[in-house]
């Protein structure tokens, strides 16, 4: 098969992993041809700011841009290549190809094609028109990229709703909700029955819910969503629930989770995890020869338990795509040294809305015992700081194995500033500390700023008792 450009590494998708699999690459093989392909053509962007840029919290779409295509193949001396979708791949050869036609023969090859937003059946097939719209049709968004957030921003910019509907209730949905929801009302559909079920237990999922709902702006609704009434011209008009209710709306943020996008990856015969991620080693390798992956399309090494999990979170993209992109290079590397590792990831995730912070790292609950432990959780209240100077509750679950005393994982859920104890968290659990280390971490104190008896001690005490109780 002829080829219209030959490179010694393609890498297929851009954004955090893709460009940080280049620039690794170009550092360290200085000479090796190196083509970066991107359907989209916005490369290189802050992901985590799209909530704020779509509900004007940002007002300048220039501060979530890294690099511009162009500056960032000069600053790297990558090709760039931006509205080419790879469609496949030549069946003997190392020939990648193009929706345009174009071939690309790589010598190696990293996939960074990330995820996509999911799209629930009943809204599969929908009418389109003219102007912003979503996957789904006029007046019904997701928000995963940039090309997401500026259809919604326009619209709202445009044509406010009155009303917004907000289907699911996981990170994405809830900072959508909370974004739009200063200028218009919001009614978040849970099909779980409680707001953020992958990150917290149902006890501190109420705190989030009670103070998320407190303004009167914003309305969880415990249900699942079953259909769509649209208008004549295709906009929505109601989401119906599985209970019966149509909740009336302008328009509809699909926040139904998030998917690999790994059907490039199973052309090629790659390995897929249970989550449709493609499994990869600690070196970012796939099952085949001179192919790695790297960011939302990879499952990569757990910490707690060794195993692949799909942990898709911005960090995972970079460091991800920095040993990818070593590794891809290292035969072509000048200076030799060693190959880049992977260590195993913890999954940490926050979030702030409405003047709370959220967050839980390590294995919840449910994780643990899954995955074979014998789980056990302690549930605390402490204070932020001194409650003499205005220190405010903070709600702590602490997750941990009864029979090694090991430590799998906490969350939280307090005012500013509380997410970040979820770093320590983080730390000891990747460290294979125990409860015990725990409580005896040592942590600042100030009237103002920190309690003495910090709540993630307080509830790794609670632990202990449990413990010495059996």
């Amino acid at each position: 098969m002829r080829a219209d450009h030959q490179t010694d590494l393609l890498i297929v998708g851009g954004t955090a992993a893709g460009t940080a699999a280049a620039a690794a690459a170009r550092r360290a093989a200085p000479g090796a041809r190196i083509l970066l392909v991107d359907k989209g053509y916005d490369l290189a962007y802050s992901t985590c700011e799209l909530p704020m840029f779509a509900g004007g919290q940002i007002d300048r779409e220039e501060a979530l841009l890294r690099y511009t295509p162009d500056a960032f193949s000069e600053t790297f001396g990558v090709d760039v290549w931006t509205g080419a979708e790879v469609t496949g791949f030549g069946a003997r050869e190392r020939t990648a190809l193009l929706a345009d036609g174009r071939t690309v023969r790589w010598q190696r090859l990293i996939l960074a094609v990330g995820a996509r937003a999911r799209v629930p059946e009943y809204l599969a097939s929908a009418p389109h028109t003219p102007g912003p719209q979503g996957p789904a049709g006029p007046g019904v968004f997701v928000l995963r990229t940039l090309d997401d957030a500026r259809r919604i921003r326009e619209r709202f910019a445009t044509d406010p709703p009155a009303h917004v509907v907000v289907v699911g209730a996981g990170y994405t949905g809830l900072e959508a909700a909370a974004a739009l929801g200063h200028d218009t009302r919001v009614s978040i559909v849970a099909p779980a029955g409680r707001l953020l079920p992958s990150g917290l237990s149902e006890p501190l999922s109420r705190v989030v819910a009670e103070r998320l709902t407190a303004g009167g702006r914003i309305l969880v609704r415990a249900a699942r969503a079953t259909g769509l009434d649209r208008a004549p011209d295709g906009r929505p008009l109601a989401v119906r629930t599985d209970d019966g209710e149509k909740i009336g709306c302008g328009a509809v943020i699909l926040a139904t989770g998030i998917a690999p996008n790994t059907e490039v990856a199973a052309a090629l015969g790659l390995r897929l995890g249970d989550e449709g991620a493609v499994r990869v080693t600690t070196a970012m390798r796939t099952n085949k020869p001179h192919i790695w992956a790297a960011g939302d399309c990879a499952a990569i090494p757990e910490a707690i338990t060794g195993r692949p999990r799909w942990i898709p979170l911005a960090m995972n993209a970079f460091r991800t795509g920095r040993v990818a992109g070593r590794n891809a290079v290292f035969s072509l590397a000048p200076s030799g040294g060693r190959p880049a590792t992977l260590e195993p990831a913890v999954a940490a995730f926050a979030v702030r809305l409405a003047g709370v912070d959220m967050a839980h790292a390590g294995l919840r609950l449910e994780e643990a015992l899954d995955a074979g432990f014998t789980a056990e959780a302690v549930d605390i209240v402490g204070a932020s700081h001194s409650r003499t100077l205005g220190g405010e509750d903070v709600h702590v679950r602490v997750v941990f194995d009864r029979r090694q005393g090991r430590l799998l994982g906490a969350e939280t859920v307090g005012p500013p500033g509380s997410a970040l104890r979820m770093n320590t968290v983080a730390a000891l659990v990747r460290l294979g500390a125990s409860i015990h280390d725990l409580e005896a971490s040592d942590t600042v104190y100030h009237p103002d700023i920190s309690p003495l008896h910090d709540p993630l001690r307080v509830a790794a005490r609670s632990a202990q008792k449990q413990l010495r109780a059996r």
